[in-house]
């Protein structure tokens, strides 16, 4: 929060005709506190450069191209993206010029630049006899150790090995089975998968792929040939004949490895020897850089190289771990002639989809959604994740899980209370989204007052109730929970919430709704002043607060809106099922997730570990943690000012399964329940008609919404 105001004040504060410099977030509230001071410090002593903060870096390239900030750092895996354009049909696209590298000195060393090499033994013909040798391997991109430059190791396979998309294998087991085809063994040492059933799995199939670790049983990130200097090892031991290296780290054993017969192999399949005066590099990274829109390009590249005794203040700004002794200016390029400056950087990101396509086809429904995706699709690419995004837009969510079902779209990304409707539609979760802070706002309850005699639910009959909406998470659960307990109840939901009550409100309903259900279920909300700046769960409570008896509603939101009036549970308190059978202490409904990434419930199993398993990549590289030292992009957090946008904000991770997050009844078993057969109507008729009465009630209410 005081990050926010301070970019607030800097926003209002920068003259009219200042830069302003997009910096990004930094990882500690300590950093961050440093980087506010050093752009607190720069506006005092140069009325020519201000700060504005953002979140992440595709923020600052986005506010670039519409004009609300001039320049900004952009690392190498941004470079390919800074092309982009955000213009509006008919508007010009807005160009970006690289102004400065930014030299990076580690130790007082000369700059650590990334130059990808290969090692090989003497005995190897050309890099087309690398088959049925033994690779030392740094390990794959997903590793967790701080790994900045990614390594490119997808670039260095593609060269030496055919690729293989078997249908039956998911991509990354395709990219696996290709490595144990063409090796005779190898150390890949750390996670192949960050799910860690699946990893056991493939290392179980693959085992020659560990074969040559320290501990081939494990292979796991903490051994001995694990990463850059594990790889290194791996050849001073004498067990490995090639490996993929940073010249950087293997240049000092330069010496050693010559020794034991190693050379360079170089991309057209020569061979050098050994030096540290000669170089055979398959890809150098470009350094961060500096990058301004074209127009004030010029302007930037002055301002910049003049302000140099302002250093110990722009520096800090600029970036926290780089320590310059001068800023290397270049005549503004573009970002594409700035990459073909280094060797193979360009042909590193390629295509490599297999044919037929693999992508997944993700539904988004506004254009917010469909910005957000866009960008999100890119920084994938640029990071080489596969499968491949592609975002199809839809007019609303409703025409988002249509597509879905009709196999227009694979994905879409649901709240908890569109569920219910998507099952009806045959859709189904393969990843939920997870919170593991504020547990109230993932949890439902039926919430009374403090001093109300109610000890059960059975207490209630011919009460007075507040619900958010029909098939909301709160009704859902509250009618699962009495169907199996009050067998005379009818089997339709909404008649049988219709009479076990005396008055409802129910808040979310619509003209057309209510005149097709009992008077009612609406009857109560007449005595209720909602107010429309609040979201239906704190209306809904207002309910409660105005005179019902109860309201099944989310705790978080109950909890946050009435701390504005007293302490909660000084006057309010969840009830139980049958608090008699219960000890004492808060009782909920069902605790939720806070949405789900829903597919078609017929699609292949190596389909939904595909798409399972791009989900947990995105998670790795754009969720709450990340390699440098600022976030590339942030998919769990606001997009251009708007909250929620696809992934609610308060998303903290991605999971499979959810029972072992939870510490009452799922929403997942709830709706699970709610097809189960139970004995309900006056009738004793079994649940396969209360099923069907479900299902087209949904129906009829999803149309009504519609219309």
């Amino acid at each position: 929060m005081a990050l926010l105001t301070f970019v607030d004040a800097l926003v209002h504060v920068a003259d009219a005709g200042s830069l302003k410099f997009c910096t990004t977030e930094k990882r500690s509230e300590r950093q961050n506190d440093a980087l506010m001071r050093s752009c607190a410090n720069l506006k005092l002593k140069s009325s020519d450069i201000s700060c504005v903060v953002a979140s992440d870096r595709l923020s600052c390239l986005r506010m670039i191209q519409v004009g609300t900030a001039d320049f900004t750092v952009l690392e190498p895996e941004d470079l390919s993206l800074a092309t982009l354009s955000t213009a509006k049909e008919g508007e010009a696209a807005v160009d970006i010029r690289v102004t400065h590298e930014l030299r990076m000195f580690d130790k007082g060393k000369p700059q650590l630049d990334v130059e990808m090499i290969a090692l090989v033994k003497n005995r190897f013909d050309n890099r087309w006899v690398t088959k049925n040798k033994k690779l030392c391997y740094i390990g794959l991109e997903i590793g967790h150790s701080q790994n900045y430059h990614y390594h490119y190791t997808t670039y260095f396979e593609r060269w030496l090995i055919p690729r293989g998309c078997d249908r039956n294998k998911t991509l990354l087991e395709n990219r696996l089975a290709d490595l144990s085809s063409h090796f005779e063994s190898a150390c890949i040492a750390g996670p192949w998968s960050l799910d860690s059933v699946y990893d056991g799995r493939l290392k179980s199939k693959y085992r020659n792929l560990c074969a040559l670790c320290g501990s081939p049983s494990g292979c796991f990130e903490g051994d001995k040939f694990y990463g850059l200097q594990g790889a290194i090892n791996c050849l001073l031991e004498n067990v490995g004949d090639i490996a993929w290296l940073s010249r950087s780290h293997a240049l000092p054993y330069f010496a050693e490895l010559a020794s034991y017969g190693f050379s360079l192999l170089c991309p057209d399949g020569m061979f050098i020897p050994l030096s540290v005066n000669k170089t055979c590099t398959w890809i150098a990274e470009p350094r961060s850089v500096i990058a301004a829109r074209s127009d004030v390009a010029d302007l930037v590249s002055k301002k910049v190289s003049d302000i140099q005794e302002l250093g110990k203040d722009f520096y800090p700004v600029i970036h926290a771990t780089y320590k310059f002794s001068y800023l290397a200016s270049t005549r503004p390029l573009s970002p594409e002639d700035y990459m073909l400056k280094f060797q193979g950087y360009l042909s590193a990101k390629g295509e490599k989809t297999c044919q037929p396509d693999r992508e997944v086809r993700w539904c988004v429904a506004s254009n917010q959604e469909a910005s957000k995706c866009g960008w999100l699709q890119s920084a994938a690419a640029a990071l080489d994740v596969e499968p491949r995004i592609s975002c199809i837009q839809q007019r609303d969510r409703q025409a988002a899980l249509d597509a879905v079902r009709d196999d227009r779209c694979d994905v879409f990304v649901a709240r908890p209370h569109e569920e219910i409707h998507a099952r009806s539609m045959n859709l189904t979760p393969i990843v939920h989204l997870i919170s593991k802070q504020n547990l109230d706002s993932s949890r439902f309850a039926a919430i009374v007052r403090k001093d109300a005699k109610f000890r059960s639910f059975d207490d209630l009959k011919g009460k007075r109730a507040c619900f958010t909406a029909i098939k909301s998470v709160g009704w859902n659960a509250f009618y699962s929970a009495i169907r199996g307990s009050l067998p005379r109840l009818p089997c339709d939901d909404v008649e049988a919430v219709s009479r076990f009550f005396n008055r409802s409100c129910v808040y979310d309903l619509g003209g057309r709704e209510k005149s097709s259900l009992p008077e009612n279920l609406y009857s109560l909300c007449n005595q209720s002043h909602f107010e429309k700046s609040l979201g239906p769960e704190e209306n809904t409570f207002k309910c409660l607060m105005n005179g019902a008896d109860v309201a099944f509603v989310n705790v978080g939101a109950a909890k946050r809106y009435y701390s504005g009036f007293s302490i909660f549970h000084m006057n309010y308190r969840t009830l139980c099922e049958n608090e008699d059978r219960l000890d004492e202490g808060p009782c909920f409904l069902a605790e939720t997730t806070l949405g789900s990434v829903l597919g078609r419930k017929n699609i292949t199993q190596v389909r939904r570990e595909e798409i399972y398993q791009l989900f947990l990549q995105l998670d790795r590289f754009f969720g709450r943690t990340h390699d440098r030292e600022t976030a590339m992009f942030m998919m769990y957090n606001t997009f251009d000012g708007q909250s929620n946008v696809i992934f609610p904000d308060q998303t903290q991770l991605i999971q499979r399964h959810v029972s072992d997050l939870r510490h009452s009844r799922t929403y997942e078993e709830v709706l699970a329940s709610l097809q189960d057969k139970v004995v309900c109507g006056l009738s004793g008729a079994p649940t396969v008609a209360s099923s069907a009465w479900t299902i087209s009630a949904i129906v009829v209410l999803g149309l009504l919404r519609i219309l």
